[in-house]
């Protein structure tokens, strides 16, 4: 079941912290404007966030998902797309976080998955103010937001 614009709005400023403009666009565009990466076929509203990510400044696309793909799916494309970037798989609030970090620790992806199911609840692309180490990949969520 699809959830409703509001309630991924409210889910996501939940997770990434204060809303701070929201652009009513499609993404049909290749790349993402914010980070230059690839974007996966069938995104389609577009939100901006900013949210620290390990207490450094972070800025945020948030893109609503089109049809009918799997988290699986769409982890094996990311895969695909982004070579040499770091995976990390998270669960925070019952639902799958799937992270892909830029080899240079300043941009990413995250899938988050629907609870209880296989479905994809939202894909953000992220540019981070400074350099995050393996470490701060690995250890970042919401309830570690300082990444220690």
């Amino acid at each position: 079941m699809k959830l409703s614009f509001a309630r991924r709005l409210l889910f996501v400023t939940s997770v990434c912290g204060a809303l701070v403009l929201s652009l009513p666009s499609l993404a049909g565009e290749s790349n993402d404007t914010l980070t230059g990466l690839v974007l996966h076929p069938g995104l389609t509203f577009q939100q901006e966030v900013n949210s620290p990510i390990c207490s450094k400044a972070a800025q945020m696309n948030l893109y609503d998902t089109g049809g009918d793909t799997s988290l699986s799916e769409y982890v094996s494309w990311y895969k695909q797309q982004l070579k040499g970037f770091h995976y990390v798989h998270k669960v925070w609030m019952e639902r799958p976080q799937e992270l892909f970090y830029g080899p240079e620790g300043t941009n990413g992806v995250g899938v988050t998955g629907e609870a209880g199911g296989d479905g994809v609840f939202a894909v953000t692309y992220m540019k981070i103010s400074s350099k995050l180490t393996t470490h701060q990949m690995d250890a970042f969520s919401p309830d570690n937001p300082s990444c220690k």
